[in-house]
């Protein structure tokens, strides 16, 4: 099992709110599940993470990925 936490910024027209990002990857059937922010904004974020990665010229892992963005009541 690996744990990674980090933090970002979600921009509110000129304000700011501080999110707290962490993934989780463990063994089992590869899956990536997305939690805590409201359906439409969590497909947009799914695809974002993925392609962040990948753009720090990391490899997809072949196991099951959990992120977590907090908090969930952001926009």
């Amino acid at each position: 099992m690996s744990l990674g936490q980090c933090f970002a910024i979600a921009l509110q027209g000129l304000s700011g709110s501080l999110v707290t990002v962490e993934a989780d990857i463990a063994d089992g059937l590869p899956m990536y599940a997305l939690l805590g922010l409201p359906d439409t904004a969590l497909s947009e974020s799914r695809d974002r993470v993925r392609a962040a990665l990948v753009n720090c010229l990391e490899t997809w892992p072949n196991k099951k990925v959990t992120v977590s963005l907090s908090p969930a009541w952001l926009p």
